[in-house]
């Protein structure tokens, strides 16, 4: 006999259901995480001209100044080609300032200016917000420590 074969489209799941929600796996569920909150925060920080990357490296310059490209690579979880360009534009908007350390001429250490501390403070203003939503989900407390305990794991895989 003739076989009629009827095929039928599966339609993906909102976020939140099947795979992506609690049956979905782990590191599906952290990208997709990710993903939200740099859309989220990368929206919100769009009224300053930064991109997260751009404003996530202001803030590491603003805590550790005097620090090197390489440092701030590690820092800020950017490649070293998007660290560079990152610094790039921010030398450019005048944000942070770059000079040679005394003890090596070869390093650069990176500062903050005054205009980019008062950048990083309008930023504040408008992640902090967001910062508080995520701390307001159930679970926010031990999902914060399980990051940080996925974080050290898995560098010290790589680090041996």
């Amino acid at each position: 006999g003739d076989w009629i074969v009827v095929s039928q489209r599966a339609t993906p799941p909102a976020i939140g259901e099947g795979k992506r929600g609690l049956e979905g796996h782990l590191l599906y569920l952290l990208r997709q995480a990710n993903a939200a909150v740099l859309q989220t925060v990368d929206g919100a920080l769009a009224e300053l001209e930064l991109s997260l990357p751009q404003y996530s490296a202001l803030t590491m310059i603003s805590a550790y100044s005097g620090i090197t490209g390489a440092e701030l690579a590690r820092l800020s979880m950017l490649t070293p080609q998007s660290t560079h360009e990152v610094i790039r534009r921010l030398l450019a908007r005048g944000l942070i300032a770059r000079r040679a350390d005394p003890g090596d001429k070869r390093l650069q250490l990176l500062t903050i200016t005054q205009t980019g501390r008062e950048l990083v403070k309008r930023g504040r203003t408008i992640t902090d917000p967001i910062e508080a939503r995520l701390a307001s989900l159930t679970g926010a407390d031990r999902a914060k420590s399980w990051l940080v305990d996925v974080a050290v794991q898995l560098n010290a895989d790589v680090s041996e």
